[in-house]
């Protein structure tokens, strides 16, 4: 097996505005597998050549068959998930067009229902929130950033203008104190889920906070990144979500999942602003989420990859061989 990797650039159709600043473009990095005549793709979001060339010497003469020890090699190596998770998509990749099907397919996924995804409002202000809350009034959620200066209330100024279902995403803005508070304001305008409400730490003793005190669910994001934090967070949270950026790839995700439904948490699914590529990795695992917020590449003018749909909230996985992410602008897709 050889392993080539490349750098990727896409732009934003107008730039995102988060807690951690403005992202106008898409930069990472995509991971190429060759094996026995098949090509697997993955990508990483921060990854350096140097991280990636140390993975090219790591996986010699591994193949999709030996992708458990290849991604412990990694793992032991110190390689970090986000580096990791590229290889591990390009390897589920392999695997499913080895055998000619999806990998949501031979995962046993096939025909189960999906949940509708969110899609995320940046930070802006009332009045282009109101905007945007009007223009998306079709879409089934939509997701609200907000940052420590907010106390909840201009969820009403969404809630003023959008009938739908309305999540906030915290980003570890506030004290577990002023989080209770902030998603008692919430819950005034109907607002069913904040997630990251308190910054992440080794203690969840904040998160359980207000998990304990606050009228709605709270869902763990930054605090709960590899399996042992979805056992150290069943009691301090109602959901976690996943990434596999945060994990480690597919592999760690299927873990991260089982983990949460046996210890009563719900699962939500997750990415980050990167190309349908990843998005569509993710996609595979949809079936079993009972939330998901797979709108990371809807906004991007130029993605190199395409795959998964998006349609108004409604989610179409791609129907070719592993991921089903292609490097053209056909797009196979339907519903599961």
């Amino acid at each position: 097996m050889r392993m080539t990797h490349y750098r990727i650039e896409s732009a934003l159709s107008e730039p995102f505005a988060g807690t951690r600043g403005v992202t106008d473009a898409v930069r990472q990095s995509v991971v190429r597998l060759r094996w026995d005549g098949l090509e697997g793709y993955g990508t990483a979001l921060g990854a350096s050549p140097a991280e990636l060339d140390t993975c090219v010497r790591l996986l010699a003469g591994s193949g999709p068959y030996r992708m458990v020890p290849a991604l412990d090699r990694l793992e032991a190596a110190g390689v970090r998930p986000a580096v990791i998770a590229a290889v591990d998509m390009a390897l589920h990749d392999l695997l499913g067009k080895r055998a000619g099907q999806p990998l949501y397919r031979l995962l046993g996924l096939d025909g189960l229902p999906l949940p509708p995804t969110a899609l995320s409002i940046g930070i802006c202000s009332d009045d282009e929130l109101a905007r945007r809350g009007e223009k998306l009034a079709d879409w089934p959620i939509l997701k609200l950033k907000l940052t420590p200066e907010d106390d909840g209330s201009r969820a009403g100024v969404l809630r003023e203008v959008y009938g739908g279902r309305i999540w906030a995403d915290g980003n570890g803005s506030w004290t577990p104190e002023q989080a209770v508070e902030v998603a008692r304001e919430l819950h005034r305008h109907d607002v069913e889920l904040l997630e990251q409400p308190v910054p992440p730490d080794a203690d969840p003793g904040g998160l359980r906070h207000v998990h304990e005190h606050a009228p709605l669910l709270v869902v763990a994001d930054e605090d709960c990144k590899v399996p042992a934090d979805v056992l150290r967070l069943r009691d301090c949270a109602g959901a976690v979500n996943i990434k596999l950026t945060k994990c480690g790839g597919l592999r760690r995700a299927l873990e991260m999942i089982s983990l949460a439904q046996h210890t009563g948490l719900k699962v939500m699914l997750g990415c980050k602003t990167e190309s349908a590529l990843g998005v569509s990795a993710m996609a595979q695992l949809a079936p079993l989420a009972d939330f998901l917020d797979l709108d990371g590449h809807v906004d991007l003018l130029a993605d190199p990859f395409t795959g998964i749909g998006v349609d108004r909230g409604t989610i179409m996985v791609p129907d070719g061989p592993g991921l089903g992410a292609l490097q053209n602008n056909t797009r196979r897709s339907y519903l599961i």
